[in-house]
Protein backbone atom coordinates (compact mmCIF):
# COMPACT_ATOMS: atom_id res chain seq x y z
CA UNK A 1 0.00 0.00 0.00
CA UNK A 2 2.80 2.30 0.65
CA UNK A 3 4.51 1.23 -2.62
CA UNK A 4 1.55 2.76 -4.42
CA UNK A 5 1.36 5.61 -2.50
CA UNK A 6 4.62 6.35 -2.82
CA UNK A 7 4.47 6.26 -7.00
CA UNK A 8 1.30 7.86 -7.49
CA UNK A 9 3.30 10.69 -5.53
CA UNK A 10 6.03 10.42 -7.82
CA UNK A 11 3.92 10.55 -10.59
CA UNK A 12 1.85 13.70 -9.69
CA UNK A 13 5.12 15.79 -9.19
CA UNK A 14 6.45 14.68 -12.37
CA UNK A 15 3.47 15.61 -13.98
CA UNK A 16 3.45 19.02 -12.01
CA UNK A 17 6.86 19.50 -13.00
CA UNK A 18 6.19 19.26 -16.69
CA UNK A 19 3.28 21.26 -17.05
CA UNK A 20 5.23 24.07 -15.42
CA UNK A 21 8.20 23.45 -17.77
CA UNK A 22 5.39 23.57 -20.60
CA UNK A 23 3.84 26.93 -19.10
CA UNK A 24 7.38 28.42 -18.94
CA UNK A 25 8.58 27.57 -22.66
CA UNK A 26 5.46 28.14 -24.11
CA UNK A 27 5.40 31.58 -25.59
CA UNK A 28 2.98 33.76 -25.16
CA UNK A 29 0.73 36.46 -27.22
CA UNK A 30 1.31 40.19 -26.81
CA UNK A 31 -2.43 41.45 -27.23
CA UNK A 32 -3.74 44.43 -28.75
CA UNK A 33 -2.23 47.63 -27.78
CA UNK A 34 -5.91 49.25 -25.73
CA UNK A 35 -5.80 45.81 -23.78
CA UNK A 36 -2.25 46.64 -22.32
CA UNK A 37 -2.93 50.26 -21.86
CA UNK A 38 -5.87 48.70 -19.61
CA UNK A 39 -3.80 47.35 -17.45
CA UNK A 40 -1.06 50.41 -17.33
CA UNK A 41 -2.27 51.68 -14.19
CA UNK A 42 -1.50 48.22 -12.16
CA UNK A 43 2.48 48.48 -13.97
CA UNK A 44 3.02 51.73 -12.81
CA UNK A 45 2.56 51.48 -8.99
CA UNK A 46 5.64 51.74 -7.45
CA UNK A 47 7.08 53.35 -10.04
CA UNK A 48 8.17 57.26 -10.42
CA UNK A 49 6.75 58.04 -13.45
CA UNK A 50 3.40 59.05 -13.80
CA UNK A 51 0.95 56.67 -15.65
CA UNK A 52 0.88 59.01 -18.62
CA UNK A 53 4.76 58.92 -19.07
CA UNK A 54 4.41 54.71 -18.79
CA UNK A 55 1.62 55.00 -21.17
CA UNK A 56 3.56 57.09 -23.69
CA UNK A 57 6.33 54.49 -23.15
CA UNK A 58 4.20 51.56 -23.71
CA UNK A 59 3.09 52.89 -27.01
CA UNK A 60 6.47 53.83 -28.40
CA UNK A 61 8.12 50.25 -28.11
CA UNK A 62 4.57 48.77 -29.06
CA UNK A 63 4.74 50.96 -32.28
CA UNK A 64 7.90 50.22 -32.74
CA UNK A 65 7.84 46.36 -33.06
CA UNK A 66 4.96 46.81 -35.22
CA UNK A 67 6.98 49.36 -37.43
CA UNK A 68 10.39 47.62 -37.23
CA UNK A 69 8.65 43.94 -37.66
CA UNK A 70 7.07 45.35 -41.05
CA UNK A 71 10.36 46.83 -42.28
CA UNK A 72 12.16 43.39 -42.04
CA UNK A 73 9.50 41.42 -43.83
CA UNK A 74 9.93 43.85 -46.76
CA UNK A 75 13.94 43.66 -46.90
CA UNK A 76 13.52 40.09 -46.66
CA UNK A 77 11.41 40.21 -49.66
CA UNK A 78 13.84 42.52 -51.41
CA UNK A 79 16.70 39.78 -50.19
CA UNK A 80 14.91 37.21 -52.04
CA UNK A 81 14.42 39.29 -55.37
CA UNK A 82 18.07 40.17 -55.23
CA UNK A 83 19.36 36.65 -55.04
CA UNK A 84 17.22 35.03 -57.32
CA UNK A 85 18.30 38.03 -59.94
CA UNK A 86 21.98 37.00 -59.21
CA UNK A 87 21.28 33.44 -59.64
CA UNK A 88 20.02 34.10 -62.92
CA UNK A 89 22.50 36.79 -63.92
CA UNK A 90 25.33 34.25 -62.81
CA UNK A 91 23.60 31.75 -65.20
CA UNK A 92 23.26 33.80 -68.76
CA UNK A 93 26.81 35.09 -67.96
CA UNK A 94 28.43 31.62 -67.86
CA UNK A 95 26.61 31.11 -71.06
CA UNK A 96 28.13 34.26 -72.79
CA UNK A 97 24.95 36.11 -73.18
CA UNK A 98 26.13 40.06 -74.07
CA UNK A 99 23.36 42.05 -72.56
CA UNK A 100 24.81 40.40 -68.66
CA UNK A 101 28.06 41.91 -67.50
CA UNK A 102 30.20 41.58 -64.59
CA UNK A 103 29.63 45.32 -63.92
CA UNK A 104 25.42 44.19 -63.58
CA UNK A 105 26.51 41.33 -61.31
CA UNK A 106 28.17 43.27 -59.39
CA UNK A 107 25.74 46.38 -58.76
CA UNK A 108 23.15 43.41 -57.62
CA UNK A 109 25.41 41.82 -55.02
CA UNK A 110 26.28 45.17 -53.27
CA UNK A 111 22.36 45.80 -53.49
CA UNK A 112 22.44 42.37 -51.57
CA UNK A 113 24.88 43.38 -49.11
CA UNK A 114 23.31 46.43 -48.43
CA UNK A 115 19.99 44.68 -48.13
CA UNK A 116 22.00 42.52 -45.74
CA UNK A 117 23.20 45.21 -43.60
CA UNK A 118 19.72 46.79 -42.94
CA UNK A 119 18.40 43.63 -42.25
CA UNK A 120 20.92 42.79 -39.40
CA UNK A 121 20.09 46.48 -38.35
CA UNK A 122 16.27 46.23 -38.16
CA UNK A 123 16.69 42.83 -36.37
CA UNK A 124 18.63 44.40 -33.86
CA UNK A 125 16.70 47.61 -33.05
CA UNK A 126 13.89 45.04 -32.96
CA UNK A 127 15.14 43.06 -30.56
CA UNK A 128 15.95 46.15 -28.19
CA UNK A 129 12.48 47.12 -28.80
CA UNK A 130 10.79 43.85 -27.82
CA UNK A 131 13.21 44.11 -24.20
CA UNK A 132 11.69 47.32 -23.61
CA UNK A 133 8.37 46.30 -23.73
CA UNK A 134 9.10 43.45 -22.15
CA UNK A 135 10.46 45.40 -18.75
CA UNK A 136 8.23 48.07 -19.08
CA UNK A 137 5.45 45.51 -18.92
CA UNK A 138 7.45 43.61 -15.73
CA UNK A 139 8.24 40.80 -17.65
CA UNK A 140 4.77 39.94 -17.96
CA UNK A 141 5.48 38.28 -21.90
CA UNK A 142 8.68 36.99 -22.82
CA UNK A 143 10.83 39.20 -25.27
CA UNK A 144 10.06 36.72 -28.15
CA UNK A 145 6.26 36.75 -27.93
CA UNK A 146 4.61 37.77 -31.12
CA UNK A 147 2.05 40.65 -31.05
CA UNK A 148 -1.24 39.79 -31.66
CA UNK A 149 -1.56 42.62 -34.38
CA UNK A 150 1.65 43.32 -36.19
CA UNK A 151 1.16 45.42 -38.60
CA UNK A 152 1.13 49.04 -38.32
CA UNK A 153 -1.43 51.29 -38.82
CA UNK A 154 -1.98 54.57 -38.92
CA UNK A 155 -4.26 56.09 -35.93
CA UNK A 156 -7.23 58.05 -36.36
CA UNK A 157 -6.52 62.27 -36.14
CA UNK A 158 -9.32 64.16 -37.75
CA UNK A 159 -8.43 67.35 -35.99
CA UNK A 160 -7.09 70.43 -38.54
CA UNK A 161 -7.53 73.18 -36.90
CA UNK A 162 -6.00 73.26 -32.96
CA UNK A 163 -8.17 75.76 -31.55
CA UNK A 164 -10.55 72.91 -32.20
CA UNK A 165 -8.27 70.09 -31.00
CA UNK A 166 -8.17 72.77 -27.74
CA UNK A 167 -11.61 73.67 -27.23
CA UNK A 168 -12.29 69.68 -27.61
CA UNK A 169 -9.78 68.73 -24.83
CA UNK A 170 -11.10 71.30 -22.60
CA UNK A 171 -7.72 72.76 -21.72
CA UNK A 172 -6.90 75.89 -20.03
CA UNK A 173 -5.95 78.61 -22.43
CA UNK A 174 -4.02 80.56 -19.38
CA UNK A 175 -1.04 77.66 -19.27
CA UNK A 176 0.42 79.85 -22.10
CA UNK A 177 4.27 78.04 -21.87
CA UNK A 178 2.07 74.36 -22.18
CA UNK A 179 0.09 75.30 -24.96
CA UNK A 180 2.30 76.52 -26.99
CA UNK A 181 4.39 73.40 -26.44
CA UNK A 182 1.12 71.45 -27.47
CA UNK A 183 0.65 73.48 -30.52
CA UNK A 184 3.63 72.95 -31.83
CA UNK A 185 3.49 69.17 -31.10
CA UNK A 186 0.26 69.41 -33.23
CA UNK A 187 1.46 70.98 -36.43
CA UNK A 188 4.13 68.06 -36.14
CA UNK A 189 1.36 65.52 -36.52
CA UNK A 190 -0.47 67.26 -39.60
CA UNK A 191 2.48 67.43 -41.24
CA UNK A 192 3.77 64.04 -40.75
CA UNK A 193 -0.12 63.32 -41.57
CA UNK A 194 0.07 64.74 -45.10
CA UNK A 195 3.85 62.81 -45.93
CA UNK A 196 2.35 59.69 -44.85
CA UNK A 197 -0.54 60.26 -47.17
CA UNK A 198 1.89 61.12 -49.85
CA UNK A 199 4.14 58.11 -49.16
CA UNK A 200 0.82 55.89 -49.44
CA UNK A 201 0.76 57.03 -53.05
CA UNK A 202 3.78 56.80 -54.10
CA UNK A 203 4.03 53.29 -52.38
CA UNK A 204 0.96 52.27 -54.86
CA UNK A 205 3.35 53.58 -58.00
CA UNK A 206 6.89 51.65 -56.89
CA UNK A 207 4.88 48.43 -55.80
CA UNK A 208 3.44 48.29 -59.79
CA UNK A 209 6.74 49.55 -61.17
CA UNK A 210 8.64 46.19 -58.92
CA UNK A 211 5.99 43.79 -60.17
CA UNK A 212 6.80 44.92 -63.82
CA UNK A 213 10.60 44.86 -63.61
CA UNK A 214 10.47 41.44 -61.82
CA UNK A 215 8.22 39.74 -63.87
CA UNK A 216 10.02 41.20 -67.46
CA UNK A 217 13.52 39.88 -65.72
CA UNK A 218 11.91 36.82 -65.43
CA UNK A 219 10.69 36.24 -68.81
CA UNK A 220 14.54 37.15 -69.63
CA UNK A 221 13.49 40.55 -71.49
CA UNK A 222 14.38 42.78 -68.36
CA UNK A 223 17.31 44.70 -67.70
CA UNK A 224 19.56 44.05 -64.34
CA UNK A 225 20.16 47.35 -63.73
CA UNK A 226 16.35 48.74 -63.97
CA UNK A 227 15.88 45.84 -61.73
CA UNK A 228 18.37 47.07 -59.60
CA UNK A 229 16.98 50.97 -59.56
CA UNK A 230 13.25 49.32 -59.04
CA UNK A 231 14.54 47.07 -55.74
CA UNK A 232 15.82 50.35 -54.59
CA UNK A 233 13.21 52.51 -54.78
CA UNK A 234 10.98 50.03 -53.51
CA UNK A 235 12.76 49.66 -50.89
CA UNK A 236 13.43 52.98 -49.79
CA UNK A 237 9.87 53.87 -50.45
CA UNK A 238 7.56 51.06 -48.81
CA UNK A 239 10.23 51.33 -45.41
CA UNK A 240 9.41 55.05 -45.42
CA UNK A 241 5.91 54.75 -45.69
CA UNK A 242 5.95 52.36 -42.66
CA UNK A 243 8.67 54.81 -41.11
CA UNK A 244 6.04 57.50 -41.60
CA UNK A 245 3.11 55.65 -40.15
CA UNK A 246 5.29 55.32 -36.79
CA UNK A 247 6.33 58.49 -35.85
CA UNK A 248 2.71 59.93 -37.34
CA UNK A 249 1.50 57.27 -34.36
CA UNK A 250 4.39 58.28 -32.25
CA UNK A 251 3.21 62.17 -32.43
CA UNK A 252 -0.20 61.06 -31.41
CA UNK A 253 0.94 59.50 -28.47
CA UNK A 254 3.28 62.25 -27.14
CA UNK A 255 0.85 65.27 -27.70
CA UNK A 256 -1.51 62.76 -25.05
CA UNK A 257 1.13 62.60 -23.00
CA UNK A 258 2.10 66.07 -22.86
CA UNK A 259 -1.84 67.17 -22.39
CA UNK A 260 -1.94 65.53 -19.19
CA UNK A 261 1.30 66.23 -17.78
Amino acid sequence: MQRITFWHGFILIFSFLIVNISNANEIKTIPPLDIILEKAHAYSVGKNNSIHKIEYLIKKFYYQIQYQEQKLEILNEVKGHFEKSISKAEEKYEEGEEDISQTDITKLKLGLAGTLNDIYGVETGLEISRISLSDILNNEYPINAELLKSNISPLKFEYVDYEEWILHNKLVSKENKKISLLHKAFLKINEAKKRMQLARNNRKMTRALLVSEVANYDFGIGNPGDLFQALIIYTRVLTGYYELIYKFNLSIAELDRDKNL
